[in-house]
């Protein structure tokens, strides 16, 4: 270990600190902390960090930017009439024909809801007792049988799941444990999000322990980058998939692979759609874009149309269709990039005393609120 090129690096990139209590530590966690810090790309965690930042100080610039979604491109299934119909039919024909897939988002743990585990494993307190993975996994179940029954053809709907790497050995075992609920293995498949460094409001990356950086899945928009990294496009493309329907483990209505939205986005011959409801799907400067609801400011969000109706009401709940082409697209383009998000969530961290600290509530700009 050359631990003085190491110094180096990390001075050269602000991030010296991460040693500090390196004379601290045992021959196994030196180590450990060693090839942490060697394998991390310091110079794009901070191009991140400045990107991150810098939009989040952008939001009147964005705001002059935004306008609503033409009408030709939005569909409701309250004013769809005779197409929705049409809509479900063409859903049903391709699940029938293995066209199509769902991936799950299930990068996050529990916390929030007051538990230590993966957010799909928890019991949401109905009757029958099931856990979000239990609900999702039957409703594939039954979709490819209303596909079989609508067409004759028993076509598959592969679940592609992304954890983390605090999540997927639970996940893992859990699934085994339950036997996939009924699913074919081979049919599950289960893939990590990578991870970034938790920072502070400075820039500093933050230790979980003496010999640990602290880390976090790197959000939902990381799932482009693992698609490609983790081989998921190939093994979609291996299946000859053409269709792929992203959602959020939380969700607990979700239709998976709806077949009318799948339809409806295959009607308008659309690379990319979305499921309405929070925050705002709208064009910026020409170009269609989801602009997250802490990225808007009030008199945006309130804007009205001469009707009377919100300007900006198409809400994005992390809800979507995507091509497989158009995916394989945007892993590459992703890859290329250092953009990201500024999430602000509490995160353990060791302070000066080398102590460890669990925050029990987010304090703005205090010990414990970090940025991703």
């Amino acid at each position: 270990m050359d631990v003085d090129l190491l110094r180096a690096d990390l001075r050269t990139h602000g991030q010296e600190h991460l040693l500090r209590y390196w004379d601290q530590l045992d021959t196994d966690q030196q180590q450990s902390l060693y090839q942490d810090l060697s394998n991390t790309d310091w110079a794009r965690i901070n191009r991140c960090f400045e990107g991150a930042t810098r939009e989040s100080s952008n939001e009147s610039k964005l705001d002059d930017l935004m306008q609503p979604i033409h009408p030709d491109k939005v569909g409701s299934v309250t004013r769809a009439g005779k197409d929705l119909a049409l809509w479900e039919e063409e859903g049903l024909r391709q699940i029938s024909e293995g066209n199509v897939c769902a991936l799950l988002l299930a990068g996050g743990q529990g916390t929030r809801l007051g538990v230590t585990y993966p957010k799909g494993m928890f019991n949401v307190g109905l009757p029958s007792e099931k856990t979000l993975y239990q609900l999702q996994a039957e409703r594939i179940l039954k979709l490819q049988k209303m596909a079989y029954d609508y067409t004759g053809k028993h076509g598959i709907i592969p679940w592609y799941i992304m954890t983390s790497e605090a999540t997927q050995g639970q996940t893992e075992k859990f699934f085994k444990e339950h036997d996939y609920f009924g699913l074919e293995k081979e049919n599950v498949v289960l893939f990590e999000q990578s991870t970034l460094p938790a920072m502070m409001f400075d820039g500093k990356v933050i230790l979980d322990q003496k010999w640990k950086v602290a880390r976090a899945p790197d959000g939902n928009g990381g799932l482009y980058r693992a698609l490609g990294e983790r081989k998921i496009l190939d093994d979609m493309a291996r299946r000859q998939l053409k269709y792929v329907h992203v959602y959020c483990v939380d969700n607990i209505l979700v239709k998976m692979a709806d077949p009318i939205f799948i339809g409806f986005c295959i009607s308008k011959d659309a690379d990319c759609g979305a499921k309405n409801r929070w925050g705002v799907v709208c064009r910026v400067d020409g170009v269609y874009q989801v602009v997250e609801y802490s990225e808007i400011t009030l008199k945006t969000a309130e804007k009205r149309n001469p009707d009377g109706t919100l300007m900006f009401n198409a809400g994005n709940i992390c809800n979507h269709f995507f091509t497989l082409e158009f995916l394989k697209q945007l892993s590459v383009s992703v890859r290329r990039s250092s953009n990201t998000t500024s999430p602000k969530k509490k995160i353990a961290f060791v302070n000066d005393q080398g102590e460890q600290i669990k925050p029990e509530k987010t304090k703005w700009n205090q010990d414990g609120e970090v940025c991703l």
